[in-house]
């Protein structure tokens, strides 16, 4: 709940900080960018990423860094097409997997990061082609892989694991990507532009289970599985030609 709350808090600061000026623009100057508009574009944004579903994957790992970067074209002043690569890493909550795990001595719980990359092709659609401020939807598909670093606790002296290394892991799954998104994006000049947008990510794969890192000691039976939800909010930049 408390992500959620984070979520809409942040969208509504990104929305407020388009910059008001751009409702004052005078009537020849926006004619200009509608005289200039552009055929291609590179962007790059970055923001964070929440773990969102399966349930274990948003209780016991943390905020990750998105970067995304990629390039597209306008078909019609009122629609785009965008090639994109995404890159993300939830690190492992070890307070709270420990707890989880039931190991009870000194020693920390090591490694656990989830490692996330997305490539998808999207169709931008752009609400008010002629303004300069604008919001829009953005539908993508594409393809995913996840993997996992070993969970790891070592230790020589301690129960529940004496003598050794508790080491979990999780086997990495790939499948398609779904990514819709909505945002706004404002044309800063001729040749630059900025957006922000929400992003929910659904990565099909059932076997991708998290919790299979979180087993406790001498577990024999993995977890359930289910597809893995991201949830984003990033900021961007375009370079327009």
């Amino acid at each position: 709940m408390k992500r959620a709350f984070l979520v809409f808090g942040v969208i509504a600061a990104l929305v407020s900080a388009v910059p008001a000026s751009a409702q004052l623009i005078g009537e020849e100057r926006e004619e200009k960018y509608i005289r200039l508009p552009h055929r291609f574009h590179i962007f790059v944004d970055g923001g964070i990423g929440l773990p969102t579903e399966p349930g274990l994957f948003n209780d016991y790992w943390n905020t990750a860094f998105q970067f995304t970067a990629g390039a597209g074209m306008s078909i019609f002043p009122w629609l785009e097409v965008n090639a994109n690569y995404c890159s993300l890493s939830f690190s492992n909550n070890s307070l709270e997997s420990k707890g989880k795990i039931g190991y009870t001595g000194v020693e920390p719980v090591e490694e656990g990061t989830v490692h996330t990359t997305m490539y998808w092709g999207s169709a931008r659609f752009i609400a008010v082609p002629k303004s300069r401020t604008n919001p829009f939807v953005e539908i993508g598909v594409g393809y995913f892989s996840s993997s996992a670093d070993d969970l790891l606790i070592s230790t020589s002296d301690d129960p529940p694991v004496v003598g050794g290394v508790l080491r979990n892991s999780m086997e990495s799954v790939s499948g398609m990507s779904f990514v819709p998104s909505v945002g706004i994006q404002y044309e800063l000049n001729e040749r630059w532009g900025a957006y922000s947008k929400y992003t929910y990510a659904i990565n099909f794969n059932e076997d991708f289970a998290p919790g299979d890192l979180l087993l406790p000691v001498g577990a024999t039976e993995k977890t359930i599985g289910d597809s893995q939800i991201i949830s984003s909010i990033v900021v961007g930049l375009m370079i327009l030609f």
